[in-house]
């Protein structure tokens, strides 16, 4: 494949046996000798040698070099942010590293010295530095030689679905199996429960288990509201259980992995990045099963959101190569791309593309058109695009069909809605059925959500600092009994730390303090997408202590602290805050040791 060339990192070459060419370079008075005049048979048969070049101007040349690499802003920011990384990997990752050096090149110095060989060695370091500048994932001189590992063949438990359950040791192991049957019938298990039951199994687990079961888990495990370690450390806990026992893994179970080691963490940083594409190179090269539009499509969402944009368009060319054609999903990562790079055409070409193509058009895809837009700096047509989906969804009269009812107030119901809508459309397409196609766009749901209003309450709130438009936004949200969400009300506390505490601002104590009430009570009746978080607690915080003074910042943690349960690391973090924006003594006292 084109791309697992830029998977495979670049490795280096240190050696020290043969040090003293190099500590005379960079020391020459240590190792100076006074030169004698000498006769011999070399010196009559062969040519004449060349003088020796001098140090200062191995010096000049070696600096030259780099000073003249280090001047390029765009490779110089590539090193700098990732040299350090030591990218996230499971322990059968680390094992599977191929060294990229060609076969020919050996990994020790010559015992003869060439001509010239302190010269030559340094200018082949200056040159593979060079040329590192432009290396995706960093370089590490200091790297010892890695073993070469042949990945490109298909391993053992990359054989087949034919696992055959292995009978249980003893009546508990059958009862636990058991107990995990029932767990998973129920679709709104907890996954704590699933996996508690799960590690109740002798190691590895799955051998007890029928195909059928560890499909069922696997597809529970990977239903989630957001992701998250614990989620993506129990998810390929148990690939490493089906690798060590030989069951085959399917493509969806390593789109999930790949989803889940690339998003785990929320921010997107060049670890996940690393993560996940060792994932999808275990997947294609050493599992044999060939990634499909959704693999695809989660790498290409994994690259743009970690600011890869370069890495992003390699996945569009090769999924263009494969001849994959794009769905509905990967159409709205497309608009959330064109946003990112700013470019407001490609944003409604892509939009237009999508209905062009037979997608059904809802309320995530307006979302995703809006979001776009604001980030591309177009808010107006944000606000155009707004309008008239409230307009639209004022004449809609078609009611969903199939006796299907989706309030949208669920994530889980959110997602079935999602996939009807992009199954159906497919469907319908495929038949030819146009009226049925028509029939499922006039009924999908346009209205918009928490989310939409979100987009744009950030937007004023962050950027705009207009708290009029903001009140309206609230206001109408209360009117069509739109709940708010916990992002909405960090992005309020960011735009009274960003606007108020000045003469004449609108961002007043008073409405501080009403969106404060308002957020704890959120927090107490627990909306959907609301809870206290070291985020939203620094916000507040800072609001408090721009608008208000540091005896109202105090009783503000005090309130929020009854409501929440840090973990010590969470609650050092917040200490930390705190003393920075109420540098008062004696105060934590109290707080020590809590």
């Amino acid at each position: 494949m084109s791309l697992f060339r830029a998977l495979d990192r670049t490795t280096a070459v240190s050696n020290t046996r043969h040090a003293r060419p190099l500590l005379a370079f960079l020391y020459p008075v240590l190792c100076k000798k006074t030169p004698r005049r000498s006769f011999s048979k070399s010196s009559v048969n062969g040519p004449p040698k060349r003088p020796s070049i001098s140090t200062e101007h191995m010096d000049n040349f070696f600096i030259r070099a780099l000073a003249r690499a280090g001047s390029c802003p765009e490779h110089a920011k590539q090193i700098s942010t990732l040299r350090d990384i030591v990218p996230f990997a499971t322990r059968h990752h680390k094992t599977r590293r191929k060294s990229t050096l060609p076969k020919y090149i050996k990994r020790e110095f010559k015992s003869k010295a060439e001509r010239n060989g302190p010269f030559k060695r340094a200018r082949q370091f200056a040159e593979r530095e060079l040329k590192a500048l432009v290396d995706y994932y960093g370089i590490d001189l200091a790297a010892p030689p890695e073993e070469e590992v042949m990945d490109d063949g298909p391993l053992i438990w990359n054989v087949g679905d034919d696992h055959e359950p292995w009978p249980t040791r003893n009546p508990e192991d059958a009862k636990t199996v058991a107990k995990l049957e029932e767990l998973l019938k129920d679709e709104e298990t907890p996954h704590d429960d699933i996996f508690e039951a799960y590690s109740l199994l002798p190691a590895p687990g799955v051998v007890y288990l029928s195909t059928k079961t560890i499909r069922a888990m696997l597809h529970h495990l990977s239903i989630l509201e957001r992701p998250t370690p614990t989620a993506m450390q129990r998810f390929l806990s148990i690939l490493d259980d089906m690798k060590n026992a030989h069951i085959h893994i399917i493509r969806s179970e390593w789109t999930t992995a790949i989803y889940l080691a690339g998003r785990f963490m929320g921010t997107v940083s060049a670890d996940e990045v690393q993560s996940a594409l060792y994932v999808w190179r275990d997947m294609e090269k050493r599992a044999g099963v060939k990634s499909g539009i959704v693999t695809l499509n989660v790498l290409f969402d994994v690259a743009v959101k970690a600011g890869k944009y370069t890495l992003a368009e390699m996945f569009l060319k090769e999924m263009q190569a494969r001849k994959l054609k794009m769905h509905r999903h990967f159409r709205v990562s497309l608009l959330y791309y064109y946003g990112v790079l700013q470019n407001g055409n490609a944003v409604r070409k892509t939009y237009q593309d999508l209905v062009e193509a037979g997608d059904i058009v809802d309320t995530v895809v307006m979302n995703s058109v809006i979001a776009a837009l604001i980030r591309a700096g177009e808010p107006a047509a944000a606000e155009h695009v707004f309008e008239r989906m409230k307009r639209l969804h004022a004449t809609k009269t078609t009611p969903f069909p199939g006796g299907l009812s989706f309030n949208g107030r669920k994530w889980r119901e959110r997602r079935l809605l999602g996939l009807h809508l992009t199954h159906q459309a497919r469907l319908h397409k495929e038949m030819g059925d146009l009226e049925k196609r028509k029939q499922l766009q006039d009924s999908a749901p346009i209205a918009p959500d928490s989310r939409t209003y979100g987009l744009l309450i950030r937007h004023h709130a962050r950027t705009a600092g207009n708290i009029d438009r903001v009140n309206e936004l609230l206001q109408e949200m209360r009117y069509n009994s739109i709940p708010l969400e916990g992002s909405i009300f960090i992005v309020m506390f960011h735009g009274f730390n960003s606007f108020g505490g000045v003469r004449y601002s609108s961002w007043t104590r008073d409405k501080l303090e009403r969106i404060w009430i308002e957020y704890l009570v959120a927090v107490e009746d627990k909306l959907e997408r609301t809870w206290v978080s070291k985020m939203a607690v620094v916000a507040a915080l800072k609001a408090f202590k721009k608008c208000t003074d540091a005896e109202r910042t105090l009783r503000a943690w005090e309130e929020v602290r009854r409501l929440w349960e840090p973990n010590a690391e969470e609650l050092e973090a917040m200490l930390r805050t705190l003393r920075t924006l109420v540098p008062q003594q004696g105060f934590f006292d109290e707080y020590r040791g809590v």
